[in-house]
This record gives structure tokens, sequence and C-alpha cells, in this order.
């Protein structure tokens, strides 16, 4: 059928897919926000425990833009706990916010657990934040040949634990499987 959904891949923000969409997920770690070891919201929480979304008030933040389901995310916490994110600086990336972030810039907020050079972490919790990405679908139909073959080489993939690495169209670099704390999974 021209112009109908075969395959996605989406960043998610929502625990179910809207009416007709089906989804696999294959990214799942929780977000964290990262900054130098000097910004003030790091040295409030020098042992490392995990840090409110409230804690994030009053600071500039650096965020994916908002066509990114993770975006959602923070702004669903932020207004969660009563306030609006300032987000001073957008990127399609996570390691171009990280990149911001270690310029002194502002507290990223980024798809963990890391590694994040020059910045030190804290996991994003109360409530538990999480970034997701998903395969997204038509929940009814079948799939056209080549999405079959697409579906069947990244179970593949995903299943021997590769890591799956490319470019997006803007450049930047993208991966996703075999990272500490992801999940893959199979739907």
């Amino acid at each position: 059928m021209p112009g109908a959904l075969d395959l996605a891949v989406a960043g998610v923000a929502v625990r179910t897919p809207p009416p007709g969409l089906a989804w696999g997920l294959f990214v799942d770690v929780p977000l964290v926000v990262a900054a130098v070891p000097e910004h003030p919201l790091m040295a409030a929480y020098p042992d490392g425990s995990a840090v409110s979304s409230a804690a994030l008030a009053g600071h500039r933040l650096i965020g994916l833009q908002h066509v990114i389901g993770m975006r959602a995310v923070l702004e669903r916490l932020c207004a969660g706990a009563g306030f609006r994110p300032q987000v001073v600086f957008e990127a399609a990336a996570s390691d171009a916010l990280a990149r911001l972030a270690a310029r002194g810039l502002g507290v990223a907020v980024l798809p963990g657990p890391g590694p994040h050079p020059g910045l030190r972490a804290l996991t994003l919790a109360d409530p538990p934040a999480r970034a997701r990405a998903a395969l997204v679908r038509r929940a009814q139909g079948s799939l056209g040949p080549a999405a079959r073959e697409l579906l069947g080489r990244l179970r593949e993939e995903l299943r021997a634990g590769r890591r799956m690495r490319g470019r997006n169209r803007a450049g930047a670099r993208v991966s996703c499987a075999g990272r500490r704390g992801s999940r893959c999974v199979r739907r």
C-alpha cells in the first residue's frame, strides 16, 4: 500500500504504542545527566547517587531535539517536578550533547551509562527515566519483502549481540546493542 508504514526506527516516550502500531524495543537504557565534574549539580551529589528530575530546575540543560522521543521524556519529567526545562542547546545526537557539556556549557541529558569522556554522569531517577528506541510497524497486515528481510537481519544482529554501527543522514555516528546497561528485545 503506497504511503503506508512498513518499518521505522523511532525514539519512544510512552510505554505502549499508539493504536494501529506495534513495536519492538531494541534500546532501553537509563537516562543520565552529565556535566563537567566541577559543575554545581555534580558537586551536590559527591557520592554518585541518582539525581531527581527536580534537581535539574534552574540548571542550563543540553538536550536532544524535540522530534526525538528522549526529549519528550525529559519534558514530562520536568513538568512532573513542577518546572519547565531550561534547554539552552539542542543536538540531534547524544555524542554532540556530551561534547557540549564537556565544554562546560550545561548539563547534558543522555542515554546512559556512558562512557562520556571529560564528564561525570549521574543516573536520572525519581521517577526512573529511560531512553528507548523501537522498530515500529503497522499492527495489522503483513510486511513487504524488503521490510521482512531488513527485520530478519536486524534480529540476527541483535541476537548475536553485535554492535550495529553506521552514520545517519546528518553524518553523526549511530549505534545500538551491545552497550552495558542496554537491553535488546525482539517482538
